[in-house]
């Protein structure tokens, strides 16, 4: 694969919220593991997702309120503003306090490390969202490479089957946290796989705006860009905007747009026929479930080390397209 390093235009340490569908549990730690946390029934959760600016935070944490309504279980949520001071500041407000399990998406594993930590010595059990840190009771993840590689492998077929093999891709990424690293990494095998003579830009961005605006300046310098995938569909929902804006017409047959979570734009534009291919993504209902079932389930001992989540390749021909529409409020 013949690839292109551009300087990344615009980068933020956050990735984009996952949804999930299914799930598998990894072995127990064994009985000499560190204490991860008290064990116990557990009424009380904190919801810790900084990325606030995101179009799917409203969604998402909408659907976990109501889901912990149905189960009586109490939720809080902090209030980040995608700034990684505060998170660590609105966490260390709820030590102490009678949550019985955090449930936290950290912008930076070492800053959020010794907060989670405290949490833990403290007896209230700590799952990491998106990711691992040393000191956790467990972790909720979302097939983070197979992800990748599902939406690069389906990108590089479809660069295969219609343009003969030869493209020029533009790759969104975000090398900033472990979930991104592992995603990006995936688009690019999945890539390399089924189209290993397409030519590779790498950008980061994660944003719908990051996304307009990086996919603009590169348009600029390379017009002839085919696809752009992206480790964050708000990202691809931006390079669409930014492909538009430059003149390309919405169902140009030899465009690929493609991301990783759903975002309602990316969902409208399929169904309307136009060029975005395809996303790879979960049912936020069922996030907002593993994010108030699985804490309890730790707590009482029927869940174990880690919850692993499968996702779903959804693209125009899809019978739930029209399902994910209406999760994100169209």
């Amino acid at each position: 694969m013949n690839k292109s390093r551009v300087t990344s235009l615009a980068a933020l340490a956050a990735v984009s919220a996952i949804v999930l569908a299914g799930c598998s549990i990894d072995e127990a730690p064994s009985a000499d593991t560190p204490d991860t946390g008290a064990s116990g029934e557990v009424d009380k959760i904190l919801f810790d997702y900084p990325f606030t600016a995101l179009p799917v935070y409203a969604s998402l944490t909408q659907a976990v309120a109501d889901y912990a309504e149905t189960q009586g279980i109490e939720v809080v949520f902090t209030n980040d503003n995608m700034d990684l001071a505060t998170q660590v500041s609105q966490l260390t407000t709820h030590l102490g306090s009678d949550i019985d399990a955090v449930v936290s998406f950290p912008m930076d594993n070492a800053a959020v490390q010794t907060v989670a930590k405290q949490f833990i010595d403290d007896g209230t059990l700590w799952i990491t969202y998106g990711g691992d840190l040393d000191e956790q009771s467990s972790s909720l993840q979302f097939s983070f490479h197979d992800s990748g590689m599902t939406l690069g492998e389906d990108a590089g077929e479809w660069i295969t089957e219609n343009l003969d093999g030869d493209a020029k891709v533009l790759v969104l990424g975000d090398m900033s946290i472990q979930l991104g690293q592992e995603r990006t990494t995936g688009i690019l095998d999945g890539l390399e796989a089924s189209a290993p003579d397409a030519e590779i830009i790498e950008q980061q961005a994660i944003t719908p705006d990051e996304g307009l605006s990086v996919t603009s300046a590169v348009l600029a310098q390379h017009p002839d860009i085919d696809v752009v995938v992206a480790t964050s569909g708000d990202a691809a929902a931006g390079a669409y905007q930014a492909l538009i804006a430059s003149g390309r017409p919405a169902d140009d047959a030899n465009t690929y747009v493609g991301g990783l979570d759903g975002n309602l734009t990316l969902y409208q534009e399929m169904k309307a026929g136009n060029f975005v291919r395809g996303v790879v993504t979960v049912k936020s209902s069922e996030l907002a479930q593993a994010i108030v079932d699985f804490p309890v389930k730790l707590g009482k001992g029927e869940a174990t080390e880690r919850f692993d989540v499968p996702v779903y390749f959804v693209d125009a021909d899809s019978a739930d397209l029209d399902d994910y529409i209406v999760e994100l409020g169209g």
